[in-house]
């Protein structure tokens, strides 16, 4: 007697031959199951996606408006000038830092419109990096106090604090909250608490001190300014 070798359809139950690959009764594939990607890392990449695109969209943007002297603003991560960033090898955390970098170049243009834009991308992608470091909490303090956020920026400068008391940069950005909030007052202490902290601090050669150099070095000539004029 000749017999079929038989197999059930995995997905409705229908009798089907051993080499049937599609369920005639419910079309769905049989064989191996294919694993489904977990909704948290479907999240995960799609975002890093929408963060490669904005970053290059930026750079694009930015290349084809610069004029042939112009150069870009020096930031943390500084720029690649001709064209767009090369994002092939860029970690999660790289990206993020990239999108700061993108924000307070906007910021220091005048172009409120986009730091609104990015800052929002920038913080969401520092939320999925994990466990920040000192300069991590400064750049989502900063970004966070000039579009508003002064809660979450004084959480940053408690971030940093609660580790260094006197770090700088969180005197630094305790003078940009205040100033956000026309707080004179709280001004004139972090910059009396920044020049009181300057000396030891550099010593410590903390790497968050060498990579915001230029915004450390600049806030010390204001404070000195200030005081001249004083």
């Amino acid at each position: 007697m000749n017999t079929t070798a038989k197999k059930s359809c995995t997905s409705c139950g229908a009798s089907l031959s051993a080499t049937a690959q599609f369920c005639h009764a419910c079309g769905a594939q049989q064989g191996a199951e294919r694993k489904a990607m977990p909704l948290p890392v479907l999240a995960l990449v799609g975002f890093a996606i929408v963060v490669v695109v904005a970053i290059v969209a930026y750079s694009v943007g930015r290349s084809a408006s610069s004029g042939p002297g112009s150069s870009p603003t020096g930031t943390a991560m500084g720029s690649t000038a001709g064209g767009p960033p090369d994002i092939s090898n860029m970690s999660p955390r790289e990206q993020a830092d990239r999108l700061f970098d993108v924000v307070m170049t906007a910021h220091e243009q005048g172009d409120f419109g986009r730091v609104d834009q990015f800052a929002s991308m920038a913080l969401q992608a520092y939320g999925m990096v994990g466990p920040l470091d000192a300069d991590a909490h400064y750049h989502v303090g900063l970004m966070s106090a000039i579009t508003g956020k002064a809660v979450e920026a004084r959480a940053r400068i408690d971030s940093m604090r609660s580790v260094a008391p006197n770090h700088l940069l969180a005197t630094m950005l305790s003078a940009t909250v205040a100033q956000m909030e026309s707080d004179t007052g709280a001004v004139s202490a972090a910059e009396l608490k920044f020049t009181q902290d300057y000396d030891a601090e550099i010593a410590t050669n903390r790497i968050e001190y060498q990579m915001h150099e230029r915004a450390i070095t600049n806030f010390k000539a204001r404070v000195e300014a200030m005081e001249g004029a004083g």
